[in-house]
């Protein structure tokens, strides 16, 4: 077994990051040190070129001949995968994240972080902290919740630190909230648009993942990443009509006079004192 508490501050061998896509290579440029970065072409986002300190190789999680090749060398891994449009997300979290951590066996790891959503949490009219046990009812969130059981079942086996991170809705360059919440079509969106939006920017995230590769060797568990902003979606769309000009959405219901927000509501306390996350983009307004 690795001897995390004298090797935690190695960073003479890389990081693997298994799925360099919009947030993965933005992980795999923030660090400093040697990266290994995959996807299932083995092409840097875009055909792009990769940094000079990332290396680049192909790897399918899904794929049962699954060789983890030049990640073997990595202290820590970062699984960051996304479902493409035919891809089955059980087959990609819960049986591509056992797969690669299984072929991992034989690596040096000192850490997992593995990147999830806020939809393992149940849809319930509260504030959800780390600590609620309660399952999602939709199947989206319940292959979440599957997914995090295999990374803390396999990295407690093995005596590797964990972290899993539930991402709320990632927006950003190339993701801006204008086209992330733009109109579509004249019909009226469902509902009256007073659910609480859970929204984190990209460069947030990133330091989430950053600082959770440099956390203390004997800390591990799920931390929410969302901002602090959890304004309903109906005034989410009225400012960015406001700010872009646009004529206001329509909603199919009036919100009901003196409404306030009512769902899902994730809490990001561990976020900014266990993980230390200063967050650069706390509300929406400031964060494009």
């Amino acid at each position: 077994m690795v001897d995390h508490a004298s090797s935690s501050h190695d960073t003479s061998r890389p990081v693997a990051i298994v799925g360099a896509g919009y947030l993965g290579s933005c992980i795999a440029r923030a660090l400093c040190g040697p990266v290994v970065a995959t996807t299932r072409s083995g092409r840097w986002r875009d055909d792009g070129e990769p940094p000079d300190h990332v290396q680049m190789a192909a790897l399918d999680v899904c794929d049962p001949g699954l060789d983890p090749g030049p990640l073997l060398e990595a202290r820590a891994v970062v699984i960051c995968v996304a479902p493409g449009r035919t891809q089955d997300r059980r087959a990609l979290y819960v049986n591509g994240t056992r797969r690669v951590l299984e072929r991992l066996a034989e690596a040096p790891l000192q850490r997992v972080v593995w990147i999830g959503s806020t939809s393992a949490l149940p849809a319930r009219d509260a504030w959800l902290d780390e600590r609620c046990t309660e399952r999602p009812g939709e199947e989206r969130g319940q292959v979440q919740r599957d997914a995090e059981q295999v990374v803390a079942e396999v990295a407690e086996a093995r005596g590797v630190p964990w972290w899993v991170l539930r991402l709320g809705g990632i927006y950003g360059p190339e993701r801006e909230l204008s086209r992330i919440y733009r109109r579509r079509g004249a019909e009226p969106l469902p509902g009256n648009g007073m659910a609480p939006t859970n929204l984190v920017h990209r460069d947030d995230a990133v330091a989430a993942v950053v600082a959770a590769l440099s956390a203390p060797p004997h800390a591990s568990g799920i931390v929410h990443v969302v901002d602090d902003d959890h304004v309903p979606r109906r005034v989410m769309y009225a400012r960015i009509a406001d700010r872009e000009g646009w004529e206001p959405l329509a909603w199919a219901e009036p919100a009901p006079r003196g409404a306030v927000p009512r769902g899902k509501r994730v809490s990001n306390l561990r976020l900014k004192h266990e993980l230390g996350v200063r967050l650069r983009h706390p509300t929406h307004h400031l964060g494009q």
